[in-house]
Order: C-alpha cells, then structure tokens, then sequence
C-alpha cells in the first residue's frame, strides 16, 4: 500500500500497475498477486483508505467536548498527515483530488467525502460561510505544497489563522500570535540562508 501511494502521489493513477510495483519494492508480480486481486482492487483500497480517514479524524473532532481543541487537534492530525502522506506513510489529499479530475466515479466519492468535511467544519464552528472560506484555504495550501515544498513550514500559520477564522477571537488570539512569530522568525532565518555573501553576486 506504501507503494502504491507513492506511485499513485508521483505518477498518477497510470502508475499504479502490478508490474511497476513489484519492481519498486523487488519482488515478483506474483507477491503483488498474492496480496490483490488486480490493480483495481489496490485502487479500490486506496480510495476507501482515503475516504476512511477523513470520517474518523472529523468523527474524532466533533466528539470532543471543546470545538476549539477538536478543531485544533483536527488541524494537528492534518498537518501530521501531509508530512506523512510525502513519504506514502499516510493517504494524500493531493494525489487523490488529482485522480479525481480524470476519474468521474473518483470525483464522485472526492465530491461526497468533501462536502463532509465542510459540513463537519459547520458543526464544529457554526459558521458555514467561513468553514467552507477555511476549506478553500487549505485547498490552495495542498496545491502549493506540492510545487513548492517548502510551503508545508508555513501549515502552522494557516492552522492557527483557520482557528481565528472559524472559532471566537478571544480565545485564539494568543495561538495565532505564537503561530505567526514562529512562521515569520522561520521565513527571514531562510530568506537570511539565501542571501548572497557580501561581495558576491
């Protein structure tokens, strides 16, 4: 399954084959077999594996008795979830909505499962127009990620701006201005890395 994450985040879903995934992990085509039944069944389960998680991370959110640690927790496991998803350890958001636009019966599932979490985001903050804003906010966030890397130092400022956005001001204020000293002290320590040496160009 690790592997086939992997293929499916780096090559699309033309990449998860039997014989491309045998080879990465040196074994023979009949170990693939022995496992799955074919390659629909291994992106069968990589859909459902997707589509499980996200019931069980909002499911775990909505039963906390605080919306805002819920939400914060929620946030945690999601940026956790990123880091893990690079290295095939975890489902990617990513490579999933990339299947998605070239797989109606995909982007079907993606449309459902979405629309839970926007909907979950309501329960939690009571606000639908600002859950479904937060939403799209890290929406961009996936998408950029994968071009730029890097972005992923930026996820703890846009997790605290999230809870500002949907959960009241006073009780986050302190979590924002914490989240935002420790991006912007991240963000001049590697513009400061990137900078030429004195007298050279």
């Amino acid at each position: 399954m690790k592997a086939a994450r992997l293929a499916l985040l780096r090559g699309g879903v033309g990449a998860v084959r039997a014989e491309k995934l045998a080879r990465d992990l040196h074994v023979t085509k009949g170990s693939f077999y022995w496992h799955f039944k074919d390659v629909s069944d291994v992106l069968d389960s990589l859909l459902l594996e997707w589509e499980e998680e996200t019931a069980t991370l909002f499911n775990r959110a909505l039963e906390h008795p605080d919306p805002h640690q819920g939400l914060r927790g929620l946030l945690e496991e999601v940026q956790r979830g990123v880091m893990l998803s690079e290295r095939g350890e975890a489902p990617s958001d990513a490579a999933i909505f990339a299947w998605a636009a070239v797989s109606a019966p995909v982007a079907k599932v993606v449309n459902r499962v979405e629309k839970q979490r926007i909907q979950g985001l309501v329960r939690i903050s009571g606000r639908p127009d600002r859950a479904e804003l937060a939403y799209y906010a890290y929406l961009g966030f996936i998408m950029r990620r994968r071009r730029v890397p890097e972005a992923a130092e930026g996820f703890p400022l846009l997790a605290a701006t999230m809870l500002d956005l949907m959960l009241p001001q006073s009780k986050l204020s302190r979590s924002r201005a914490k989240s935002k000293r420790s991006y912007e002290k991240t963000t001049v320590h590697s513009a400061a890395g990137r900078q030429p040496a004195s007298g050279k160009r």
